[in-house]
């Protein structure tokens, strides 16, 4: 089965409790998700955990739940 998903997500930076929505670059589900915001590449990491997606750029920490599943398909 194949999934298909938003090209966009929500991010939210822990440090200001801002959220953004982002442009999803590369996404592997419960691996990684690299999103951009405004031309900022961040790559997050799946955090089995807490079942979020966790990263840090610049000296801020990131989170996201990741893009909605849109549908699957054979």
């Amino acid at each position: 089965m194949n999934e298909t998903y938003a090209k966009e997500c929500i991010v939210e930076c822990i440090d200001n409790g801002k959220q953004v929505e982002a442009e999803v670059g590369r996404f592997e589900p419960l691996e990684s998700l690299q999103v951009y915001m405004n031309t900022v590449k961040v790559n997050l990491k799946y955090n089995s955990k807490q079942s979020i997606y966790v990263g840090t750029q610049f000296g801020m920490d990131f989170v996201s739940e990741g893009p909605k599943l849109l549908g699957t398909y054979r």
